[in-house]
């Protein structure tokens, strides 16, 4: 009943008193056409009738009795309405809309809303909705829904917090490469500066994980002192993962220098806890390069090389086990060679190949990708290569020890059993 009603009203709303909209021709043959001219000239006219577009002359016509435009048809009636009336006003906004008077049926939704601010219908004409007891816009309710406006499009915070890690993330990649790129240059300071700006987590914009990625990056920069620049960074920040990159650039690093630079920043965050991660890595290398593929041996081999050469610099008992483990291996490997050799790590260069990634103090072996890294020259033969000997390994268990039992891994793992040291607690 109540919506018959509402029809009703509104019906008499809009019954308004005004001209035909349409353009009425008066022929002299006494009929009467309705339409909307659409053109006309000295001799024609155009008139648009449901039925189509039909030209008339100007000879035939007696008179053409001009409607007016919705607008007229709208202000005419809006003079009629009291301000009160919210029925008439909310339908009149309907036939605007109709109409295609956009701002008008807006205007007309709004005097609704202003006497009832409750009108459901006109609240939601004007794409206000419902939200916790409250009527809000659509923005409004977006806003106290949690989600949040990113490129014309709504996403939720979880969502918009990752868009601003990933975008903090890149402006620091970014502009960490361009102070590396400095560095390269005869007049560094400028670079330097920018890496010496990374002091405490708490003065990055962004925190520590938005700029670890971008450290990461330049610590396999080609620019030595860039990536010297890049790991003391990382130690200055101290959290887990700018001491797993620490690690990661322990295993890739090949220039002696700035190997002393990492062994120091671990010596500063912990000589025993990164000491720790090292020999987990080295065990983990060990393992995974028994399974990899014949191509992929090599940037395993080459980062168990450099694991054991650091793990030398820091000088902790806790890693002698695993250096013991690793002074031997039967890798069986094939490679091309001039001469037949025995395969060490400080000579062989088809081991020289990276990356080793590092994750959560994991060292991710399964990252190295079938690529051929063998020496080929002309005048090579293929060799086969049972077994690896790892010289920095038995270096750094000299140096940590005191004690040389060459590549016996038995006489090593015996002297341990017979000697381990009271290690501190773990950190």
């Amino acid at each position: 009943m109540r919506t018959f009603l509402l029809a009703a009203t509104a019906a008499a709303a809009l019954a308004f008193a005004a001209p035909s909209p349409a353009d009425i021709l008066h022929l002299k043959n006494g009929n009467k056409v309705e339409g909307k001219v659409v053109k006309e000239t000295d001799t024609d006219v155009k008139l648009e009738t449901p039925v189509g577009t039909v030209t008339f002359k100007r000879d035939d016509i007696d008179r053409i009795e001009r409607g007016i435009s919705p607008l007229e048809q709208y202000q005419r009636t809006l003079d009629t309405l009291k301000d009160g009336d919210t029925v008439k006003h909310y339908y009149l906004g309907l036939w605007c809309k109709e109409k295609g008077l956009r701002r008008q049926a807006e205007d007309e939704f709004r005097r609704v809303i202003a006497v009832n601010p409750d009108h459901a219908e006109a609240r939601k004409e004007l794409g206000y909705e419902m939200h916790e007891g409250k009527w809000m816009t659509k923005d409004e309710a977006m806003v106290a829904k949690g989600f949040v406006l990113h490129e014309g499009r709504w996403i939720s915070g979880e969502e918009a917090e990752k868009v601003k890690d990933t975008q903090q993330r890149r402006e620091w990649r970014e502009k960490l490469l361009k102070a590396a790129a400095v560095m390269c240059t005869s007049k560094p300071e400028p670079g330097r500066k920018v890496f010496e700006s990374i002091d405490s987590p708490d003065n990055i914009e962004g925190g520590a994980d938005a700029v670890i990625p971008g450290l990461n990056t330049i610590s396999e920069h080609k620019c030595a002192a860039a990536r010297e620049a890049a790991i003391s960074a990382l130690g200055r920040l101290r959290t887990p993962a700018a001491i797993d990159g620490i690690v990661e650039a322990a295993l890739n690093e090949r220039d002696p220098e700035v190997q002393q630079t990492i062994a120091g920043q671990m010596k500063a965050v912990g000589s025993y806890r990164c000491a720790t991660l090292l020999a987990k890595a080295l065990r983990q290398l060990r393992m995974g390069v028994l399974a990899a593929a014949n191509e992929d041996k090599p940037k395993m081999v080459a980062a168990m090389v450099r694991c054991s050469e650091v793990l030398g610099m820091l000088g902790e008992g806790v890693a002698v086990p695993e250096l013991a483990a690793s002074l031997v291996m039967r890798i069986d490997y094939y490679r091309e060679v001039d001469s037949a050799s025995r395969v060490t790590g400080a000579t062989d260069t088809s081991f020289d190949t990276k990356p080793i990634r590092v994750r959560n103090g994991a060292a991710i072996v399964e990252t190295a990708t079938s690529k051929s890294v063998s020496i080929s020259t002309m005048g090579t033969k293929t060799e086969f290569v049972p077994d690896f000997y790892n010289d920095k390994a038995a270096a750094a268990l000299k140096k940590i020890t005191g004690k040389s039992f060459d590549f016996d891994t038995r006489k090593w793992l015996e002297w341990w059993a017979k000697n381990k040291p009271i290690l501190p607690p773990e950190e």
